[in-house]
């Protein structure tokens, strides 16, 4: 019996074993550091701090590509997935009451497009009613743009005030989904037709309001101001009373889980100060209501 033999053999297999391992848990963390800067570059923190809407001024997240120190705050477009075009977009918000002016029309949270309106570029943006004497809390509506039709809608009605929710809008096999709080709220399908992108600005709690639809007739040749075409009924009415806090931007439709993972953070204690004239009074009770 060769026991020096065995033992050779041994010795192989271990190192053999010991190599194998190694190469294992070198490629797994080759994987993880790839997936990492992957994910960075497909995610945006647009708005981490808590920031009080209305915000003087306004926040606006610059898109030029050609500014190099911009370049971290772009949101760049879907890379057309194997499904088609894709974006989600998460955020925390709180809606005062004084939201609720009963004046008609949408208040602004934010939206992509032109400075002095969401008409015609809004893509996506998301309003709160501002009259809700019959409902008695109000509806968030998400608009898109699509290559045939400015205006396309998802609502969610009976959003509620005083709490936290976690907002999630997410355009996945030419589909937009609104999660609210991890669960689907609604959503609406762009059939025979692909959501538009823009490569505009992001504007956060505009406080713009609609010009009189009187204002597109142009006859005078001056004065011409952007509006609402007729019909249309988006009558925007400045910004929503609130906080928005943990707003980010990915350029690929998130899964269920990871809903779930921007959700069970919570929203950021910290307040960003930079354009903030009142005490955050709300800040005890924040998380704690959150998920009411």
């Amino acid at each position: 019996m060769d026991l020096g033999g065995q033992g050779a053999l041994s010795q192989i297999v271990i190192a053999l074993a010991v190599a194998t391992t190694i190469f294992i848990l070198y490629f797994m963390a080759e994987q993880m550091y790839r997936w990492w800067n992957g994910f960075k570059k497909l995610r945006v923190v647009i708005q981490d701090k808590t920031l009080a809407l209305p915000a003087d001024p306004e926040k606006t997240l610059i898109q030029n590509p050609d500014n190099s120190a911009l370049r971290d705050s772009i949101l760049s477009l879907s890379e057309n997935q194997l499904t088609g075009i894709e974006f989600s977009y998460t955020m925390f918000v709180y809606i005062s009451p004084s939201t609720d002016d009963l004046n008609l029309g949408w208040k602004t949270i934010f939206y992509k497009g032109y400075k002095d309106g969401p008409y015609p570029l809004c893509g996506p943006g998301v309003f709160v009613s501002s009259s809700n004497v019959e409902n008695g809390n109000p509806t968030l509506r998400v608009v898109m743009n699509t290559y045939d039709r400015w205006y396309n809608t998802v609502d969610v009605n009976q959003v509620p005030f005083r709490k936290w929710i976690h907002l999630a809008v997410i355009l996945r096999r030419n589909n937009m989904e609104v999660y609210v709080n991890g669960n689907l709220a609604n959503r609406t399908s762009f059939k025979g037709t692909l959501p538009y992108q823009n490569y505009q600005d992001l504007h956060i709690g505009s406080i713009y309001k609609t010009n009189p639809a009187t204002d597109l007739d142009n006859t005078s040749g001056t004065n011409f101001k952007r509006g609402i075409p007729p019909g249309d009924n988006f009558i925007v009415n400045g910004c929503i009373n609130g906080f928005i806090s943990r707003f980010q931007y990915f350029s690929y439709a998130l899964t269920y889980s990871e809903i779930q993972s921007t959700m069970n953070v919570g929203p950021n204690p910290e307040m960003d100060q930079s354009n903030m004239d009142k005490p955050p009074y709300l800040i005890d009770s924040w998380w704690t209501q959150m998920k009411g």
